[in-house]
């Protein structure tokens, strides 16, 4: 199954992913990758609702998402990734799923977090993830919007100098 984009974004499916990435990544299906929006009826409702007809989507728990992605289920498909936080791409990492880099699209200012970008605020767990995701030779690419210059993470929080 080819990911066309791993992405995090706490807002998950909405206009910029809909609109701004579709017509760059062609995705056929999106993949949500939410405990509480699987577990959740009227949630999944509202971002199902979200997804343009012409592409099939499917929310998902984290187990049943490293199930997908491992078992190659959607392997004929385009898929375009959505998580909310970097923690959950370490636990996809850390449980097999191949992940080679990461679109960081949105993560929004929440007490306790600080602005690395004008789209993104980390707190220390963030930091965390993310330096794990580094260690592990996983590209870290802000950018929320496909016009827009890709910014490094790992430089913004300087990585580098470990």
């Amino acid at each position: 199954m080819p990911l066309v984009q791993v992405r995090i974004d706490d807002r998950l499916i909405h206009g910029q992913v809909v609109v701004g990435w579709r017509d760059v990544l062609k995705p056929q299906r999106i993949v949500l990758c939410s405990d509480e929006v699987a577990n959740s009826d009227w949630q999944r409702k509202i971002y199902l609702s979200a997804v343009p007809l012409e592409i099939h989507a499917s929310v998902l728990n984290l187990e049943e998402t490293i199930r997908v992605l491992r078992s190659n289920e959607f392997n004929a498909e385009r898929v375009l990734l959505l998580v909310d936080s970097p923690k959950t791409i370490v636990q996809l990492v850390e449980a097999g799923v191949a992940i080679k880099e990461v679109n960081v699209g949105g993560m929004h200012f929440k007490p306790g977090k600080n602005q690395i970008t004008p789209f993104i605020f980390v707190d220390q767990s963030d930091i965390e993830n993310f330096k794990i995701l580094f260690n592990k030779n996983i590209s870290l690419e802000g950018r929320d919007v496909p016009t827009r210059p890709p910014i490094d993470i790992a430089s913004s929080l300087e990585f580098y100098t470990d």
